[in-house]
């Protein structure tokens, strides 16, 4: 019997010592892999742009996730659609052309996601052109992805005026 509670006592030590190793672990791959997912849509958006030489919008999702919503804050997800008038809302939706083309849900409330130097919620809507350039102006668009734990390491995601990608 003494025995049986030497191990179940120094079953508890390493498990105190563990989960924090382990929570630490998991909130990291949470971040990278929304990182790697906001980044692959922001290719796929590009792409599309390219493809069907049209502008697309890639913005803050609505919570019916079918149009863009009046926010600044990306951790309740995106969307991406076609946005050919370049009005700031998604083009309607026909049987052989789906809009939006992309919906991600709300990401884990320990991330933080957002647009860092938006000045209104229209400039945190990323426009992507025909030729798969950034925005009217062909200004950078800077998102950066936190998280609300100490220690936490903030990734930055640019696209720039030429439509280039890049994580930082």
């Amino acid at each position: 019997m003494i025995e049986l509670l030497v191990v179940v006592a120094i079953a508890a030590i390493l498990a105190t010592i563990g989960i924090p190793a382990l929570q630490g672990t998991l909130r990291d791959f949470r971040q990278k892999s929304a990182l790697s997912l906001l980044v692959s849509d922001l290719n796929q958006a590009r792409g599309e742009a390219i493809k069907r030489n049209s502008r697309v919008l890639l913005c803050v999702r609505d919570a019916a996730g079918t149009a863009c919503a009046a926010s600044t804050n990306w951790l309740s997800g995106w969307l991406a659609c076609i946005d050919s008038n370049n009005d700031g809302a998604c083009d309607a939706a026909t049987a052989s052309s789906p809009n939006p083309f992309i919906v991600r849900p709300a990401l884990d409330a320990s991330l933080t996601l957002s647009v860092t130097d938006a000045a209104s919620v229209a400039l945190s809507n990323i426009r992507l052109n025909a030729n798969g350039s950034q925005g009217a102006g062909n200004s950078a668009a800077t998102l950066t992805l936190g998280g609300t734990w100490s220690g936490a390491v903030a990734n930055t995601v640019t696209v720039a005026g030429t439509g280039n990608i890049s994580r930082h």
